[in-house]
């Protein structure tokens, strides 16, 4: 896939957000639902612990570990290209994840990503963060392994809210928007853009997305959160995904 990448940096620094349809084939984002269908539904039904997010909204958090044929995604070229153009050729994986919006999820409230998971910015406005986030402090990239629509959950988001360089004021805007695509659409957004998780208003339509977030191989990814891999997936990886992971399998406690 051809892009004009000086653009694209352009459209992330002003509006925040990118789609890009098509980058997967359709029957490959739908086997790739399939699988994590498939994982969740098992690891659920031994013990539950690596998933969370509610009754309706399940969140995957080791998901490399559960679903290591999602690789591809982590080092997709688009995605490193994209990533290389805004946070510079020293860029890691500092997350993961798949979320799976089941009929009945309810709408989240927005949000900023600051540069990790236990540091966001939430509609309070209040952050645990010491400073206002820098200019790039990461880049979120949604795989959309199902239909996006604003009926099943897609996300909404607040174009050019990141120029705030702050969380929202309160849990929704007018000025927000759903990020729609079809099945093998790719979402990329800066990390301090506004956002969260649509309502899935639909009877029998489950939202399915993967998620990796990179951020500048600078800033230090905590050993608390989850390990991303276990030494055996990680070994098993290519070289390039190690090379997007080596800090966090450094840092983890096995």
């Amino acid at each position: 896939m051809s892009i004009d990448i000086e653009n694209v940096k352009v459209r992330l620094s002003e509006e925040g957000y990118c789609v890009f349809p098509d980058v997967l084939e359709a029957k490959e984002a739908k086997k790739l639902e399939g699988i994590c269908r498939e994982r969740i539904e098992a690891v659920n039904a031994q013990s539950g612990h690596a998933t969370g997010g509610g009754e309706y909204y399940i969140s995957l958090e080791d998901a490399l570990n559960v679903v290591p044929e999602l690789a591809p995604l982590c080092m997709h070229p688009l995605v490193m290209e994209i990533a290389k153009a805004v946070l510079g050729e020293d860029f890691i994986l500092a997350i993961a994840q798949v979320r799976w919006a089941k009929p009945g999820t309810k709408a989240g409230a927005l949000h900023a990503d600051w540069p990790l998971r236990g540091a966001a910015w939430n509609y309070s406005g209040e952050s645990s963060a010491d400073s206002p986030t820098p200019a790039w402090g990461g880049l979120q990239a949604f795989w959309m392994l199902s239909d996006g629509t604003a009926e099943n959950g897609a996300t909404r988001i607040v174009p050019f809210s990141h120029h705030t360089r702050r969380g929202p004021q309160r849990p929704s805007y007018d000025s927000e928007i759903p990020v729609v695509g079809k099945r093998g659409s790719l979402f990329v957004y800066h990390n301090g853009l506004w956002h969260a998780i649509g309502a899935n208003t639909t009877t029998n339509k489950d939202r399915f997305f993967a998620n990796a977030f990179y951020i500048p191989g600078a800033i230090h990814r905590p050993p608390d959160i989850w390990p991303l891999v276990t030494r055996n997936v990680y070994d098993a990886f290519p070289p390039r995904l190690q090379e997007l992971l080596v800090r966090s399998v450094e840092n983890a406690n096995y």
